[in-house]
């Protein structure tokens, strides 16, 4: 999509960067800046700011950082041009026409993957709801699932064919090769021969927000592995980013997202009333799906399966989605494996008391400590009591902390005061131990180690640093750009990644002379859209702006020429140098 940057700057300015962000991210004003809880890592201390005089944000705690399409490409899981589509409909511009034969064969490309996926699944529902679909049907229906529930979910059913499908798509005029990018047939490894991936399997389809389907997962009947088969990653689906039910449970009324293992539990407890249910889609919950649950629900309960597996996804899920500052609870089951086997079991009611008896995350860790524990045996109190105060230790909340020590001390029968202590005592080692931590990572950016954006600025600091201040300067004062070029040209620079960055910034400047500032988005990936925000919103810049950008040129003449080969100089070229020391 041709995209200029005149467009593009007046994408962003219809899309002020401290209003669109602070539509997905609570932000406090503080002078010319916003902060507030990065909705990229897990932080109790508001360190994601967002600097409204250079349009852009960063965050001092992971280092993600950007414009605002940067921060939509990320927060919605969109690619590049898929965020400025947002973006236009979000602000009611029209978008430029797509052209290039690369990007219409590529949106044509997606269009079929989601077309031929929506027939796949169609293929699926007829197939079971046809005689030779009798076994699926049979089967879930012997699950206590209910026809309405099936065709709520669009389930279906793959028959015990090599071909059917692939056959079935080949008559819609799609090919092998097509049906191969779709995860929907593999190829056979004794031959070049393909066939259908999903066979004699009950279907569930994935769904993506937009309700398109993107993926399937399918539950094997009778024996063989896997149980469960789900799709590949394509064009259109990327695993861990997706969540099964989400589409649906997103308009949940009250916000409560209940969080399960598998996709049977969140069809039997929808079909109870529960329609909040979701599943991580048979992967180990991500950082990104808690992420995705924290822009739609109020308050989450965890409800995994009553196993030791379960108990270490519980833990998982706990973990991600408090550092997303959702509301988190734990539903502990007795009696039943999974939800889905509780709600056959005991029925809607006992579940409701469940959720509402839930755990808090503390409560949950406390639980696991003491089970099987003897308070009788001395060792045992006291070894459960030094786990406890690290767990209530973690807890940022002085008034949650407190009530967590009292209930502690009177359940063991100690003191207040010396749960307290110990718990203080804690926290002073921890914070210490972060201290150090901090202190080791700063002097190694100090350093410049581990520098994947730019390499070479650890070998040349000061160029790097005066080539970065540079930068800084001419995208907060664009009217200083034709002195900058006339001055120093890009080949100057001694790092690629900033002589990059300098040459777009002329090209931005000397293409469209009335421009504000550039559009970095549309030529720098994600990672090196977060350093730029970073040094630009970090130099220190003086009054003297054009005094300043006149210094940084000439620092970096200076140390240009101590890397220039006395080999490759003229004689002459080499005793004027000479003479210029001397001097």
């Amino acid at each position: 999509m041709a995209l200029d940057s005149r467009f593009l700057a007046e994408l962003k300015m219809r899309n002020g960067i401290a209003e669109t962000i602070g539509s997905a991210v609570q932000l406090k004003r503080n002078g010319t800046r916003h902060v507030g809880l990065c909705p990229f890592h897990g932080e109790k201390t508001p360190s994601f700011t967002v600097f409204e005089d250079t349009a852009s944000f960063y965050c001092f705690g992971c280092g993600a950082g950007g414009d605002v399409i940067t921060f939509t490409m990320r927060y919605n899981n969109l690619d590049y041009i898929e965020a400025v589509r947002y973006l236009a409909e979000r602000s009611g511009m029209a978008l430029p026409e797509e052209e290039g034969r690369n990007a219409a064969y590529q949106r044509k490309k997606r269009e079929r993957l989601y077309e031929m996926h929506k027939l796949a699944a169609r293929f699926f529902y007829k197939n079971l709801m046809s005689p030779q679909g009798k076994a699926g049907l049979d089967y879930l229906l012997g699950r206590g699932i209910s026809k309405e529930s099936i065709v709520r979910y669009g389930l279906g059913y793959a028959p015990d064919s090599f071909n059917a499908l692939k056959d079935h798509l080949r008559e819609q005029g799609y090919t092998p090769d097509e049906m191969m990018a779709a995860s929907l047939i593999t190829r056979s490894e004794r031959s070049s021969s393909t066939y259908d991936k999903f066979r004699n399997r009950v279907m569930f389809p994935i769904f993506d927000l937009r309700g398109n389907v993107v993926a399937f997962s399918g539950r094997l009947l009778g024996d063989g592995k896997p149980k469960y088969l789900n799709s590949n990653e394509t064009e259109i689906y990327t695993k861990g980013q997706h969540v099964f039910g989400l589409n649906l449970a997103k308009n949940e009324p009250d916000g409560l997202l209940i969080l399960c293992e598998g996709n049977l539990d969140v069809v039997s407890l929808s079909q109870a009333g529960f329609t909040g249910a979701v599943a991580p889609l048979g992967t180990a919950f991500t950082k990104e799906q808690a992420r995705i649950l924290a822009k739609y629900a109020k308050n989450i309960v965890v409800a995994f399966d009553n196993d030791s597996a379960g108990l270490k996804a519980t833990d998982k899920a706990i973990r991600f989605l408090e550092e997303q500052g959702i509301p988190v609870r734990v539903l502990q089951m007795s009696g039943a494996k999974d939800p889905d086997e509780f709600i056959k079991t005991y029925g809607r009611e006992r579940f409701e008391l469940l959720i509402r008896s839930s755990k808090t995350p503390i409560e949950f860790q406390l639980e696991k400590l003491k089970a099987g524990m003897d308070f009788n045996d001395t060792a045992l109190k006291v070894d459960y009591l030094r786990k406890a105060v690290e767990t209530v230790g973690g807890i940022e909340s002085a008034v949650e902390r407190d009530v967590y020590i009292v209930n502690l001390a009177k359940e063991l029968g100690i003191g207040v005061d010396a749960v307290r202590l110990e718990v203080e005592r804690f926290r002073k080692r921890k914070a210490s131990t972060v201290r150090r931590q901090i202190v080791k990572q700063s002097e190694q950016e100090l350093k410049g180690t581990y520098d994947r954006v730019n390499p070479e600025r650890s070998g040349n600091l000061r160029a790097a640093r005066n080539e970065e201040l540079l930068i800084a300067i001419l995208a907060k004062h664009p009217g200083l750009w034709k002195d900058a070029e006339e001055k120093l040209p890009p080949e100057e620079f001694i790092t690629e990644f900033n002589r990059r960055i300098y040459s777009f910034i002329l090209e931005e400047y000397r293409s469209q002379p009335e421009l504000a500032a550039p559009v970095f988005a549309k030529a720098f990936d994600e990672k090196e859209m977060a350093r730029i925000s970073f040094f630009i919103n970090t130099a220190t810049l003086h009054g003297d702006a054009k005094g300043q950008l006149a210094e940084c040129i000439e620092n970096i003449k200076s140390e240009k020429a101590k890397r220039i080969d006395p080999k490759a100089l003229s004689p002459e070229e080499l005793m004027q140098r000479l003479k210029n020391k001397e001097n």
